[in-house]
Formats: C-alpha cells, sequence, structure tokens
C-alpha cells in the first residue's frame, strides 16, 4: 500500500537525494516480518548499485525471517536539532529519512561475497587503515543478504534561517 505524504513540502523530491543518505548513513533498520510479528533490527550496511547489503552470521531471528518472508522495509535517518517553530506546538525535528521497500536475498559465492564484504569494510575504516584479506572460511560463515530496492520515500525537515536552534539534551556527546 502506498500512501502519498501529508507533508508534501517535506518530500525529497529526487532518487539522488535519496540515495545520498543512503550513501551518507553507517546504520540502517531493517523491517521483517517473523511468525510472532513484526522485527525491527539496526544493521551496519553498504547501499551500492542500487542496493542494500548488510552482513549477518548464518543463523538467528533475521535469517529465519527472511528465509519465510523477503518482503523488508529498510529505513535511514540523519536525525538534526530541535528548533523553536511557530506552528503547532512550537518546536520541532529537523531530519532527514528515507524509507526503503523491497525484497531480499542471499547473495551466494565466496567471491561476490568477498567483493561485498571489502566494499562494507571500506565504508567502514579509514582509507589509509590496511586491513587483513579475510578468509575463505569466514566468509563462508557469513551471511550476506542484498535488498532490491522496488520503491522508496524520502522525507526532510532542513534547519532555515528563521529557527533557533535548541540544544539537544538526547545527544550523547561523551565517547562510549
Amino acid at each position: 500500500m502506498r500512501t502519498e505524504p501529508q507533508r508534501k513540502d517535506r518530500t525529497m523530491k529526487t532518487t539522488q537525494e535519496m540515495e545520498s543518505l543512503l550513501e551518507r548513513m553507517p546504520v540502517g533498520y531493517l523491517a521483517l516480518t517473523t511468525k510472532n510479528g513484526p522485527y525491527v533490527v539496526p544493521v551496519n550496511y553498504l547501499f551500492s548499485e542500487g542496493s542494500i547489503y548488510f552482513h549477518s552470521g548464518m543463523e538467528g531471528r533475521k535469517i529465519e525471517a527472511l528465509q519465510v518472508d523477503s518482503h523488508v522495509c529498510f529505513l535511514v535517518d540523519d536525525i538534526g536539532p530541535q528548533v523553536l517553530f511557530e506552528r503547532g506546538c512550537g518546536i520541532s525535528q529537523i531530519y532527514e529519512s528515507v524509507i526503503c521497500f523491497g525484497r531480499a536475498e542471499f547473495v551466494d559465492g565466496l567471491v561476490e561475497k568477498s567483493r561485498l564484504l571489502e566494499k562494507m569494510i571500506q565504508k567502514f575504516v579509514p582509507a589509509d587503515h590496511r586491513f587483513v584479506p579475510m578468509q575463505d572460511q569466514n566468509i563462508e560463515k557469513t551471511a550476506v543478504v542484498r535488498i532490491r530496492i522496488e520503491w522508496m520515500t524520502g522525507k526532510a525537515h532542513r534547519v532555515g534561517p528563521l529557527y533557533t536552534i535548541l540544544p539537544n539534551r538526547f545527544l550523547n556527546t561523551e565517547k562510549r
């Protein structure tokens, strides 16, 4: 079921705008259907070649759910500050978000899995960091999942010149 957003002024207008957020963010939220109901799990991911990729162990709730029903939903968001706003309750949240709808499939083949895992590593480690090549036995124990995006929507509420930015009491500035 596709619906039109209520706030059309906040709708991302282009695929490039949505893909930019998918490329930029490190964590997305994968929504699955399990026999016990909905299940959402955060995953590190790679957006490449028009698809979303993530890796996992070969067993577990996520893998079992994907084997039963390949339909998935995937959310990424970039949450900004809260701002004073002259409508509604007087404050608003700055954000960008994209929701992708599609089907998940398991990537087969040692060479293809290795290629995608290396691209994931390159996304997350500094360019000058050398990493040890993955061993075949480790790749064989790793599931790589591709989400073929069927459609996506995006919304953004960006900071404007008339907003007053409020301190974010939820932002954890301490190192974890």
